[in-house]
């Protein structure tokens, strides 16, 4: 393990007293390329935070024995694989349930870190560890969340219909979603990706508002694009670090090239399902970024562009 961490060029102690004191939590969700996912646990991994990892039960068993093996490797526990794997499909709650699964590991974890991000394995980060501190310290106990009204007016409600003998999930209807939530909730929409502090986590997991969105989403197509947003858009249920405010709410947590407003930027890499995956032509932009991470790379893809975003946040570092 130590000349495995010495070779792969980890960091092994923390870099000052103010990130020793500053630990944040990660949840990882992978499926593919693993030496890709090495680079990005490279990049994100100090020894005082903690890391979830979430392996897709689509993967091969050596897959999965390559990434627990790397866990082991790391002292405290701090590094731990999902105890459960879903296999994990797009619009469906399978998205969200490993994100919930990592954020009740994570919670149990002492001593308490301050913030938890969610990753997948195709994203880099276009922020130091130390500078990912001093932001999360402006916002002091605030989250980051993307929300908008005007595209959560209409939802989908799904459910599992048989098809040639095997499960599928079908859309069945839309309708007005305001009129169908439990507890006055007023549904948002949102990406996924986030920023939260451990208070909002806590109020997530437990509290019966949460609980009730949950239920609630489980049919819904894509509910992990409403839940993060819908809680932290309805502040009068109290929801720890939440704000009710699209117009001063600048959304960091995640930069995504999807080619239309207000989210279009030429894309000198490729276009894979409507988002851009980026290539060496990119640089410039994603350099003077002001998010957090980035999303979309393809380890195949230009290697070239991840290998020189390695070298930019080593020299930042």
């Amino acid at each position: 393990c130590e000349f495995y961490k010495s070779y792969k060029g980890f960091i092994k102690e923390p870099l000052n007293d103010e990130e020793a004191n500053f630990p944040i939590a990660y949840s990882m969700l992978i499926y593919k390329d693993y030496e890709q996912f090495i680079r990005l646990f490279r990049a994100v991994y100090r020894p005082q935070n903690y890391y979830c990892i979430h392996v897709d039960k689509k993967t091969d068993s050596n897959y999965k024995s390559n990434v627990e093996a790397l866990a082991r490797c790391f002292p405290n526990g701090r590094v731990f694989v999902a105890p459960i794997s879903y296999d994990v499909q797009w619009a469906t709650f399978t998205v969200l349930q490993p994100e919930l699964d990592c954020m009740r590991e994570l919670s149990k974890m002492r001593p308490l870190w301050k913030y938890f991000i969610n990753l997948t394995g195709q994203e880099y980060p276009l922020r130091t560890n130390w500078e990912l501190i001093q932001i999360l310290k402006i916002f002091d106990g605030a989250n980051n969340v993307e929300g908008t009204f005007k595209r959560s007016y209409l939802i989908g409600r799904t459910q599992q219909v048989s098809f040639n003998g095997s499960l599928m999930h079908s859309v069945i209807r839309m309708y007005h979603a305001q009129n169908h939530p439990p507890r006055g909730i007023i549904i948002w929409k949102g990406s996924v990706h986030v920023v939260l502090s451990r208070a909002f986590v806590d109020f997530a997991l437990h509290h019966p508002i949460s609980i009730a969105l949950q239920n609630y989403l489980k049919d819904i197509f894509v509910p992990d694009e409403y839940f993060f947003s819908t809680l932290n858009n309805n502040p009068n249920f109290g929801v720890p670090g939440s704000y009710n405010d699209p117009v001063n709410n600048r959304f960091i947590a995640r930069f995504k090239n999807w080619g239309y407003p207000p989210f279009a930027w030429p894309c000198k890499g490729k276009w894979v399902r409507q988002i851009c995956n980026f290539g060496v032509g990119d640089l410039p932009l994603l350099a003077s970024r002001d998010e957090l991470f980035a999303n979309k790379f393809d380890y195949e893809f230009e290697p070239l562009a991840y290998n020189c975003m390695e070298e930019l946040l080593f020299n930042r570092t």
